[in-house]
């Protein structure tokens, strides 16, 4: 069994992955393969969730601050965005992952693609250390 974690990679990433797996498992050097990445959309729910609270704002605003081009946000958006960047959809995700594996590119390789959520929080507020 292969295991690969695929975070903040280049989506094309995946398609390179997903063929060496390919061609790993036809040689007979792996069983399996296991992809674990994030689950982009979920986790940036959870983050604003977790955010906006914190600030003392609402989660629309911090989703919208969040949202919004860097270049056009005003000072009070740049308050308010996330401090990390979960909206890009050019970088790696469970979505993405599927996507590839659903139409094919793994071969007949098994592969188990495991997405890092917001259920994997275990319930620790956010506190500034």
């Amino acid at each position: 069994m292969l295991v690969d974690i695929e975070w903040n990679a280049k989506d094309g990433n995946l398609d390179r992955d997903l063929a060496a797996y390919r061609a790993w498992h036809e040689a007979g050097l792996i069983d399996a393969a296991m992809i674990i990445t994030k689950h982009r959309e979920d986790l940036l729910d959870k983050a604003i969730e977790l955010w906006a609270p914190h600030l003392g704002a609402t989660i629309d605003e911090v989703y919208k601050a969040t949202r919004k081009a860097r270049k056009a946000r005003t000072e009070e958006d740049r308050r308010l965005a996330l401090p990390l960047d979960l909206t890009t959809t050019t970088v790696t995700s469970l979505t993405k992952a599927i996507d590839r594996i659903n139409r094919g590119e793994a071969g007949t390789c098994p592969v188990v693609a495991v997405g890092i959520s917001g259920a994997t929080w275990d319930g620790t507020p956010y506190r500034e250390v």
